[in-house]
């Protein structure tokens, strides 16, 4: 119940933003939501990055959350602005970036929206331009490519510093048989739902096989899990949530997940984060260019 009146509040939310803003916007050049809480920097690649607990802003105006986790992710902005910049460096193109700038005290843009606001009015309308930003950004990327893909980035302190890829499959699910992880039922639940429709591996090769992402960020060095060396997770462990959830969906034609990475190696400074950068960067022009039929550039791939 809860998400379907998220979902009702998410469609009203799509008057935030009229046509006409829509059609001014520039890859690149960043547009804000109310109080530049929210910031979208449009982009021209059918990639799209949220980071909703990277902020920093605390307003006074503002009371603080009391319910729900209230700690924020360690430089994810950075991270996921890190990222951005690295695609442009390689492709002369920009993914879609959109940034909540308020601390997770404020507002939790990756919940349904009474545990992320708690009632406050101006929170509230933060949540919807968060979501409204990566729905339009999803929307042109569909538009422009026919499909999106959307990460949702976040940090995480689990004891095992890993990237975890969350596809909407807790450990239990990833712990099931292989013939049912396989099943139709088991896909279309999971946030590559559109992909595995249309594509030639099993549904569990995509999770974790020689060809899913989890292998080919671990080629770039990184831990990863689903993957071929770690596909079980260990517990605890994020499988992804409100925003994954909400915009990865098969009738969107959007696909995506939510990585968590650990803050050693990865985001705790920024020539880790650079790093990083280049592995993600070259495990997802691996992945589109195997998948999508086209590489990290937009350019088509047979």
């Amino acid at each position: 119940m809860k998400l379907l009146f998220s979902l009702i509040l998410l469609t009203s939310s799509w008057s935030i933003v009229s046509s006409a803003q829509e059609a001014a916007r520039t890859a690149g050049r960043s547009v804000f939501g109310e109080n530049r809480y929210i910031e979208y920097i449009p982009g021209n690649l059918p990639l799209v990055i949220a980071s909703p607990h990277g902020g920093r802003e605390r307003p006074e105006s503002m009371p603080d959350r009391v319910n729900g986790v209230t700690t924020a992710d360690m430089n994810t902005q950075e991270l996921a602005r890190a990222v951005s910049t690295e695609i442009h460096r390689r492709t002369a193109r920009s993914p879609h970036l959109i940034i909540c700038r308020l601390h997770r005290v404020k507002l939790d843009p990756n919940r349904e929206i009474q545990e992320a606001a708690q009632g406050h009015a101006i929170a509230e309308k933060a949540w919807h331009e968060h979501h409204a930003f990566i729905s339009e950004a999803c929307q042109k990327a569909v538009t422009e490519f026919g499909q999106a893909f959307l990460i949702d980035l976040h940090g995480h302190s689990h004891p095992v510093a890993r990237l975890e890829l969350g596809y909407l499959h807790s450990v239990d699910d990833l712990k099931s048989p292989t013939a049912v992880l396989d099943a139709p039922l088991t896909a279309a639940r999971g946030s590559l739902a559109a992909l595995a429709k249309r594509s030639g591996l099993s549904y569990s090769e995509l999770l974790r096989g020689p060809d899913s992402l989890g292998a080919y960020l671990e080629k770039q060095g990184f831990l990863a899990t689903p993957s071929p060396s770690l596909p079980i997770p260990a517990e605890p462990f994020f499988k992804g949530g409100y925003t994954t959830e909400t915009h990865c969906l098969a009738e969107k034609k959007t696909i995506g997940l939510q990585i968590e990475a650990p803050r050693p190696r990865l985001r705790d400074t920024a020539e880790n984060r650079k790093v990083f950068a280049v592995g993600l960067s070259e495990a997802l022009d691996l992945f589109f260019k195997r998948h999508l039929g086209f590489g990290l550039d937009g350019k088509n791939h047979p």
